[in-house]
Order: structure tokens, then sequence, then C-alpha cells
């Protein structure tokens, strides 16, 4: 029965590969094997995706969360990485770049993911890459061999997929370091992911596998300081001494005694070419007795006198005198000082610096609880939360239940709807929620409706094409819901959408596609949505202010957020304001008195949490001692002692309640003299008497100057 054609091309790749690339990394070879073994049954047909069952293309959701959960820290790194520049040049080129495992499923996705069209969810996390789904692409070629074919690249009608025919794929393996330990020897680096680029191929040309080629180098560099930092020193050569900091530096990790443990590929690069095949020497007799032989044999074949960045036996565990570098100064070197090996015979005009191991950041334990709390349950409650919940309560249980229920639904696919009061911390919630779920590494898209415009709101959601209407931009624009495509999108004041619009937003709600204004082909959109209000939703339904097939639609799950003046850890909330608000102001944090806090509790908070904030950093503003006392809390009706207006001992903050009026209207002033004499029983305060009359200092100066 003859082969479909992806078994086939996958065939007669496999035959060329294996001719072309020798048996050098048995997993490599391992590898490859397995994906030209695959049955025809499993090949891609001529006519694909739509020819694949979905499970061919797209693997089950708890697959997926249970894959991103293994590669957790990888994607972390991966989007500090891809974070910044990488993401502007990916914007100009209206490129994707997908992060994949080493099975070949994405699990993540930056950049242009509406480059497909139709077929835009072969970008999203979930979906699979392999040969055996795709067929010929850059990302299966170099998962075939992720050592040989670390950087690859196909254009145009080299590809099996139709949807992927006149774009280009790149691909680039990201490998872990090789590393050293005195107790488990050698340790390969095995290959943890693939990053591919999908683009055009007439926008990008030549640039697309030096960029893949740094950013690898970059990530893999960070992977290594991250594995390493902890309890090594981090080495760092470099000819040019401005690129210490960049993916083109060599990376070394070095024991205390000074044996290097790990090293980036550039790093096991620059030692292979500087390391000689001598018989050990007096400098070696600390290399373990595995190095030494396989130096031995090296030699007895009579291999060439260089080794090359794949002999990492007689690299890693080596110590850096067998270069003829001292480690004893270079251990003692400041982190920010570097020093330029001018007379050294093998790495002359090299500028190196080490940075020294980084502590372990401990998790202290947590602070004792009042008597008042029921600690047994809120200890339960709080390892039942996601910490990144968890940190939006300090003790109190409505809040707590709260948190517990959010982390239950964080990723079970159902539209929020938060209710509660103006500034009760809904968009804190948002983005605690967003940090706690699989979609984490996706964008958060947070649009406020009620500080839209009615004629400018379906522009700003929907986006739109050139000439849509007067005044829109030629190049048209993409509206905030593909924004938040993959990612999670929240609608803050929902209440205030306008009608016409929430029809519109239904529909995508209902059908997963967005039509910028000025027509256009529909594009797919996936996103998770949180809205939230201040409104009862339900009452404005029945007013017929709010559409109500919209209203069930939102509502998966209703949670109300309780207001700050019937929460009871409001101590344990301003204690943790502060602390951020003096990171932020890079001070330090001042003694909290208990009276302080007191002060605290006892007002209601009618602006809750916003609010709160304020008070919180006046209070530190008018701080200038080690400690806050109750003088420095200005709550609302309080007013500084600014030109007399608000009587107060010397030195101290006055606390001037509102008083009721004792003066007559304005119509009744009607003369200076009666306004001069209102004036004096005030002590001469002009400002107040001016609030007392409902009118500005200017007037009230002007009619004390009418003759």
């Amino acid at each position: 029965m003859p082969l479909p054609h992806a078994a086939k091309h996958s065939a007669r790749h496999a035959t060329h590969h294996s001719a072309k690339h020798p048996a050098r990394h048995p997993e490599d070879q391992a590898l490859y094997r397995d994906s030209a073994s695959a049955t025809p049954a499993a090949a891609l047909p001529s006519s694909f995706p739509s020819a694949l069952p979905p499970s061919t293309l797209r693997c089950p959701p708890e697959e997926l969360v249970w894959r991103q959960r293994q590669a957790a820290s990888l994607m972390a790194t991966v989007a500090s990485a891809v974070a910044g520049h990488t993401l502007n040049l990916l914007d100009h080129w209206q490129a994707c770049l997908v992060l994949t495992d080493r099975d070949g499923v994405v699990l993540a996705s930056y950049g242009h993911q509406q480059l497909l069209g139709n077929d835009a969810a072969l970008l999203h996390p979930g979906a699979r890459w392999r040969e055996e789904s795709l067929g010929h692409n850059a990302i299966a070629e170099t998962l075939n061999a992720p050592r040989a074919n670390r950087l690859a690249r196909i254009a145009l009608e080299a590809h099996d997929a139709e949807c992927l025919k006149g774009l280009a794929s790149a691909s680039a393996a990201l490998l872990a370091p090789a590393s050293w330990s005195a107790s488990r020897g050698l340790t390969p680096g095995a290959c943890e992911g693939c990053l591919g680029l999908i683009c055009d191929p007439y926008r990008v040309r030549q640039y697309s596998l030096g960029m893949l080629g740094v950013l690898a180098d970059d990530i893999e560099q960070r992977r290594l300081g991250e594995a390493h930092g902890h309890d090594h020193h981090l080495l760092r050569l470099h000819l040019n001494r401005s690129q210490l900091d960049s993916p083109s530096a060599a990376l070394l990790a070095i024991t205390p005694q000074g044996q290097v443990a790990a090293a980036s590929r550039r790093g096991l690069q620059l030692l292979a070419a500087h390391l000689e095949l001598t018989p050990a020497s007096d400098s070696a007799d600390n290399a373990d007795n595995a190095a030494n032989a396989s130096n031995s044999a090296a030699h007895a074949t009579g291999s060439d006198s260089c080794a090359t960045r794949d002999d990492i036996h007689l690299l890693l565990g080596q110590p850096l005198a067998r270069w003829q570098l001292d480690w004893a100064p270079l251990a003692q070197l400041a982190e920010a000082q570097c020093v330029t090996l001018t007379q050294h015979p093998r790495f002359t005009d090299y500028t190196l610096c080490a940075a020294p191991p980084r502590p372990r950041v401990v998790a202290r334990a947590p602070a004792e609880r009042s008597a008042s709390q029921p600690t047994a349950e809120a200890a339960t409650r709080e390892t039942a939360c996601h910490p990144s919940l968890a940190r939006l309560h300090h003790g109190d249980a409505g809040w707590a239940r709260v948190c517990e229920l959010l982390t239950r639904l964080v990723n079970a696919r159902l539209p929020l709807l938060l209710q509660g009061e103006t500034g009760v911390g809904k968009e804190e919630v948002v983005k605690a929620l967003h940090q706690a779920s699989h979609r984490a590494h996706q964008p958060l898209v947070a649009i406020n409706c009620a500080a839209l415009p009615d004629e400018l709101v379906e522009a700003e959601l929907f986006g739109y094409r050139r000439g849509a209407f007067t005044g829109a931009d030629p190049a048209g624009r993409e509206g905030r819901l593909l924004e938040a495509n993959g990612g999670r999108l929240f609608l803050d004041e929902i209440g205030d959408m306008p009608l016409h619009v929430q029809a519109r937003l239904l529909r995508v709600l209902q059908e997963r596609e967005v039509t910028p204004l000025g027509g256009g082909k529909p594009q797919r959109v996936d996103f998770e949505l949180v809205a939230a209000t201040h409104q009862p939703l339900s009452e404005l339904v029945k007013a017929g202010r709010f559409r109500a097939d919209l209203y069930y639609r939102l509502c998966g799950a209703t949670i109300a957020l309780p207001p700050l003046r019937e929460r009871h850890d409001i101590a344990g909330l301003s204690r943790a304001l502060l602390t951020r608000l003096c990171r932020e102001q890079q001070r330090e944090l001042p003694r909290i008195t208990p009276a302080f806090l007191d002060r605290l509790t006892q007002h209601d908070w009618p602006g809750n949490v916003r609010e709160l904030d304020n008070v919180l950093r006046l209070a530190l503003a008018l701080c200038d001692g080690p400690a806050l006392e109750p003088a420095h809390v200005m709550l609302a009706g309080d007013c500084l002692a600014v030109e007399g207006d608000c009587p107060a001992a010397e030195g101290e903050i006055a606390h001037q309640p509102p008083q009721p009026s004792r003066l007559p209207s304005l119509h009744d002033l009607s003369s200076a003299e009666e306004l001069q004499s209102a004036l004096d029983a005030l002590g001469g305060n002009v400002s107040r008497l001016a609030r007392e009359l409902g009118i500005s200092r200017t007037t009230l100066y002007k009619r004390l100057g009418a003759a």
C-alpha cells in the first residue's frame, strides 16, 4: 500500500538526514528514529489540516494543562526573554513565535497570532507540530534531531500543510546545559523544547534564523543561571567588555573549588578552542578519574589536538587551572568588577567578570494570628488558595472564601461576573486570577467600558478597516478583543456599555468571531472573559438598560466582593499596602503603631481599598519620624493646617470635623460690612468663609473690597 505524501516525505527526509548526520548523539538518534517510524495511519494526507481528526492537531485540555505545569519554569524564562525588543520585532514583522515542548505541543505563542487566518488555532497552546500532525516544517525538523538540527528554516512550498505554504517557518532547539557534579558525575543536556517562528519570508528574509539563534542562546544562558546561580559562581568571558551581559558571551558555572560545573553553548566552544589535549599535568590533578580516562582514550585513538564542544567529558568537571586561570583571585571579584587578561597565553584580551552565588529565598514562617481569628480554618483556606489569590486577603474569612472559590473556577472556562462597590479591588482580583490560570503567559486586556466615548467604543473593541469612518487611521486598527486572543479579557464597568454595543459583544461571545468595522473577514478569537460592575445588573435588565441575553451570557459565575468596611483584616491589608508603597518609593518602612492601625480600623471606608491606598500614601508623605502615628491619618473631612485654615497646635496636624454653618445665606450678606463682620467672627479665615458661602475666594475678596 503506497504511503501518503507526508509519510513518504518523512521517510525520505529521515534517510537523507541519517546519511548527512552520523549517529553522534544517541538521544537525537532515538528521537528521530521514533518519528521516522510513524505508522502510515498517523501520517498526514495531502489535504490537511481539515482531513485530520481534532485529536491529531490538538492535545486535550487536561493534557495541555499537565504539559504547561511540567514546563512552567521554561515558559517563565521564555516569557521574560521575549518581552521587550523581541515582541516589538514580531509586531513589526507581523510574525508569530511559538514555544513547544520536546513533543511538538505548543505551550505559548507570542506576536501576530492571526497569521494563519481560519487556521490560527495551530498557533495557540495545545496545537501539535510534529511531522505526523503537520507534515514537514521547521519545528518538526528541529525536534527530530535537536542537536544536529538546532537551527532549521523551511520556506514556501517546502511545507506539506496547505495553510503553511507561502510562509516560512524557522526554529531553534532549546537545550538544557550539560552539567557536572561530584555526586552524580556528568549529566548531558536534554532538549527542553523548541522555538518556532512563522512569518512572511519576504518580510523577514534571512534575519529569522539569526534572531532565533540569539534568542535561544539568551534563554539557555538564563536557564543555566537559574539552575546553578544559587550555589555556583557565574563567570562570563567576552572579547568586548560591553558584551559581557549579551547572549554572545561565554557563561560558566564554577564550583567554590574552581571546577567548571556547567557551561553555555558558547562557553563550551570557548573552552574547547583553548583546551589542548596534552597528557594529564599537575594542574589537572584535581580532575575526576573519568575525565582523565577519556582524555587518555582520545590520545590513544589519535584524535585532534583540540577538543570540540561535544567532548563535554573533557570540559566539565575540570579545574579552571587547566586553562591557566587562577580561580582564587577571580572568586574575590565584586559583581560589577571586570578584569581584562592582557598577558594571558590563551585568553588574551578577553574580559571576564564573576558573580557570586545568590542566596536562595527561604519563605518565612507566617506571623502569629490573633486569638480572635479562626486560625485552623484560615490556615486550611490559605492552603486551598492559589498563592497569587491568597495574597488578596490577610485573614478575613469572607475574602478567604472568595479566593478559594476563584481558585476552583480559575481554569473552568466559565465567564465570571464580579460585583462590588467602586474601589473594592476588582482589577487586582482579575490580575491575581490571571496569574493563577494556565493562560498567565498570555495577554490580559482590561477595558473600562465607562471611560470609552459612545462613538468610539465599537472601534476600540472590534477594530476597524481602512476608510471605515472619517478620521480613521489609514492602516486600520486591531481591536482590543483581538488583542486578548489566547488570553483573558476584562470588561470593567460593563453596566455602562451602550445597548447597541452589547448586541455586537453578545454575537462575539456566541460565535467567537470578531468582524471589524468596515467589513472584512471575521477572525476567530479565544479568550477567557471576566466582567465587573458596581451596578446591580439584574435591576438594569428589568429597567431595559441592559440586555438580558448578554447578562445570562456573562454570569456563568457571579462573585460578590465584600466592601472594605465589612472586612476584618484592615490592619493586615494596611501593612501589606505600606510595605508595597515603601518598596515602590525605595524607603524604609516606618514602625506602625497600634494607635495608627486603630484609627484606620475605626473608619467606614466609603472609597474602599482605593481610599485606603490614598490615605496610606499621604501618611507616608507626612511621616518624618521613625513611626506612623494617628496624626498622620488624613481621612475624608480632615484638612491640613495651611495658612490658618485649620487651627491646630504647633507641629501637629489638625483634624477638624465639619461644623454646621452658622452664617446667613449669601443673599442676606448683601453689604461689605456684613461680610466683614462674618469674617471677623471666623477669626479672619477667608477660605472658610468662602466655603461656608459657597463662593470662591476671589469673589469674596471682590465683595469685601466693594464700596
